[in-house]
């Protein structure tokens, strides 16, 4: 995903529509030249029948004019209620809803009293804004609207970027220019862009987001205070609109350095309240609020082991005070001594992630997904595929 960052970050509003190339990817909508190919999808396309009025769903009535304004040149007329005209209907009301999970959808052509209807189905709203994107794209290809019938069910449940963007606009392992959200330990105000780059993630069903960097620094720290949450809910309130949730990444000493406490213990009463009532004031900020992810007692990031605790207890404590508002905790496993001499062959770095994880199977909250990388060493292409995929007896996310 950095290519696109590095497109929405470099290129700008001002720069002539038929330059705009770049910026647009997949999303650029080119003027269809086959006049035949324009009539048959304006026949079907005139009208667009959108069942109610919510933020997705506004998302989804502009996504569907912009296409097909752009690629057939006349705007579809938006209604609220069926007509007897040829028209795409997009609905949550059907016997095919049944067959659907909560993001799935059906495309559906149908001949109807000499008229013909192109359904978008879908069991909940964001399976509607998946089927628009999927639409677009079959014009785009110049592909047949006739005799249509596609289910699309999404496998994975959560499909999440892990962000890793500093408040001052650097990107930690970022090969692709500067920060989309960050510049001089401020927010960049540059709401269009992130809408843009919304967009651009629904449209291949990312559904999940973590604005900043795992490796959580000073100022990232305060990005669950109020000196930072007003914006941060501006940010998320865009994501939302297009199906997908933030997520912040965490300091595990927060109670400490923002709190006022003199212990992060996961097992103290205070700070079990002050992650309680941290959480409340976030989620009255932002109430679409995924969670939180968190790195901890790696590469010198604070953490329960600090308290002679474990991960289940460093993680269950979040998990705790989410649970009430549905959020979840996303735990990394990427757990190792830092400060180990790599010519001491008795530690054995690769199993560090086994070692510390596996005796705690079973012992995590339900709303706690602990996030594995694939090789046991970091993200390199050449690595065996880690020791702790695969080894839970119980059931997890």
């Amino acid at each position: 995903m950095s290519l696109l960052k590095q497109n929405i970050q470099n290129l700008t509003y001002a720069v002539h529509p038929e330059d705009r190339t770049s910026y647009d990817c997949w999303l650029g909508y080119q003027k269809l030249k086959d006049q035949k190919l324009v009539e048959q999808y304006l026949n079907v396309c005139r009208e667009v029948i959108i069942p109610s009025q919510s933020k997705i769903m506004s998302s989804v009535q502009e996504e569907l004019t912009r296409g097909i304004e752009t690629m057939l040149g006349a705007a579809p007329v938006v209604s609220h209620e069926r007509s007897e005209n040829s028209s795409i209907v997009l609905t949550t009301e059907s016997s095919l809803t049944s067959e659907l999970n909560e993001e799935g959808y059906v495309i559906q052509s149908r001949e109807e009293g000499g008229s013909h209807y192109l359904y978008l189905i879908g069991r909940r709203e964001k399976g509607l804004l998946y089927a628009a994107f999927h639409l677009l794209k079959f014009m785009q290809m110049k592909q047949e609207l006739k005799n249509l019938s596609i289910m699309e069910n999404p496998v994975n449940e959560i499909r999440m970027l892990n962000e890793w963007d500093n408040m001052d606009g650097s990107i930690e392992r970022g090969y692709a220019g500067g920060s989309l959200f960050y510049r001089e330990n401020s927010f960049t105000g540059q709401l269009g862009r992130i809408k843009d780059y919304a967009r651009l993630l629904a449209s291949v069903g990312i559904n999940s987001i973590a604005i900043n960097n795992v490796n959580v620094h000073q100022v990232e720290t305060n990005l669950i205070t109020s000196a930072f949450l007003p914006e941060t809910a501006q940010v998320a309130e865009i994501f939302s609109s297009y199906g997908i949730k933030t997520y912040l990444s965490i300091n595990y000493a927060s109670p400490i350095q923002i709190g006022g406490l003199d212990t992060a213990d996961p097992l103290d009463e205070q700070v079990r309240s002050w992650w309680k009532e941290k959480t409340k004031e976030i989620f009255d900020y932002i109430p679409d609020f995924g969670g939180f992810v968190v790195k901890a007692d790696s590469e010198h990031r604070p953490g329960p082991f600090t308290y002679d605790r474990n991960h289940a207890d460093g993680a269950n404590v979040l998990a705790e005070a989410l649970q009430p508002f549905g959020g979840l905790v996303f735990w990394r496993c990427f757990v190792y001594n830092c400060l180990q001499d790599w010519r001491d062959r008795s530690i054995d770095r690769a199993r560090a992630a086994y070692d510390n994880f596996k005796p705690l199977d079973g012992h995590f909250l339900d709303n706690v997904i602990l996030q594995i990388k694939n090789g046991p060493m970091d993200f390199q292409v050449r690595e065996p595929v880690s020791p702790l995929i695969g080894v839970w007896k119980q059931p997890t996310r």
